[in-house]
């Protein structure tokens, strides 16, 4: 399966009204990201099977799962659905579990358990109870319980909206690595903005119903439109390549558009990095300060001002090269810098968080 379209134009009963045109790509992870009530999963219920509607198309490069007059049932499409809620049966063990999709498959697949137990680290937890496994562990047996079944796409709607930060941590490598080694349309449902920018290639942001705006994860990760409504959880995520390692300081400089960063840690043995940098570890000068502890300050040009009519802050988005960064500023600063669109910037960035490898 190439790709999974999806042109919905469906009216509910309560009023909500869901129009969108979206595709997900093989190869790819494409993420649907909004607030709660915006109509994500009932996207991801549609493409599955799980529900109907008049004016909803769902087609693949090769079939038509919804049209008019069409409607092919959800066990006939193919799709891996995970949900945030584990559906293992409790009376079994991992093994059972996992023995259960592999007698059921409703598609041929060429992944084998080894494979899988490998993939998603479960190999340690075959032999346990379900109820034994933790909320991470929970949903790796899942994750491998759907691929096992034969899933041709995988939709996972919340999948780590139950776990706490330190178990959303330890499982986004394992999700991320899939989309290596899986060929296929992988969809993915959010409203964390760290697991969307880790995660995804392409992000659909959608609310109350309706795309409001869609793009690469450089592109749409950066912008206003994703970060407006983050408050000191709104971020810049960017592209850079790894230069060398500095095995005295323990630092590893990075080329960032032709400019340096420099992050803790040997990452020399990666050709390129995907660095997520917070708009509250981001302060600006006129001025480029030569007398500070802060090892990354960057050279940049304000494109954009958000200022926040709730609140004293401001949201800037400067221009460095084919990227952005933000910098999140009280509405003092930003008046006493007189800073305007077009002016020349610098940036002083105290933290930078580093997401994972990426592939161009």
């Amino acid at each position: 399966m190439k790709y999974i379209r999806a042109k919905i134009d469906l009216h509910r009963d309560s009023g909500f009204h869901l129009n969108m045109d979206i595709t997900v790509k093989r190869g790819e992870i494409t993420a649907l990201y909004g607030p709660s009530g915006s109509g994500k999963s009932s996207v991801l219920r549609l493409i599955a099977g799980l529900e109907n509607g008049s004016n909803v198309e769902i087609t693949t490069d090769s079939e038509t799962w919804n049209a008019r007059g069409v409607f092919v049932p959800a066990h006939q499409r193919g799709i891996g659905y995970v949900f945030q809620h584990s559906q293992l049966f409790p009376h079994l063990d991992v093994m059972g579990n996992l023995q259960y999709a592999i007698q059921r498959r409703h598609y041929q697949t060429d992944i084998e358990l080894e494979q899988i137990k490998q993939w998603l680290g479960i190999e340690s937890l075959i032999n346990k109870p379900v109820d034994e496994l933790s909320g991470g562990e929970l949903q790796r047996v899942s994750i491998a319980r759907v691929l096992l079944n034969g899933a041709r796409a995988l939709l996972m709607d919340e999948p780590l909206g139950a776990l706490d930060q330190r178990a959303r941590k330890r499982i986004l490598p394992y999700i991320d690595q899939l989309h290596d080694r899986l060929d296929f349309p992988f969809l993915y449902v959010s409203h964390s903005v760290d697991e969307i920018t880790y995660l995804a290639d392409h992000i659909y942001l959608i609310d109350q119903g309706s795309i409001q705006a869609s793009g690469s994860t450089f592109e749409l990760g950066s912008s206003i439109e994703l970060n407006a409504r983050e408050g000191d959880r709104a971020a810049a995520t960017v592209a850079c390549r790894v230069i060398t390692y500095d095995g005295k300081y323990n630092l590893t400089q990075l080329d960032f558009e032709g400019q340096q960063i420099l992050v803790t840690g040997n990452r020399s043995h990666r050709q390129k990095l995907k660095l997520r940098i917070p708009a509250r570890d981001v302060s600006l000068a006129l001025t480029r300060k030569t007398n500070s502890s802060i090892l990354n300050i960057l050279a940049g040009e304000i494109i954009e001002i958000l200022k926040d009519p709730n609140d004293t802050s401001a949201l800037v988005k400067i221009k460095v090269g084919g990227q952005s960064i933000l910098s999140r500023i009280t509405r003092r600063s930003l008046d006493k810098l007189d800073l305007e669109v077009d002016q020349k910037i610098f940036m002083q960035i105290k933290s930078v968080g580093l997401l994972s490898e990426y592939d161009e």
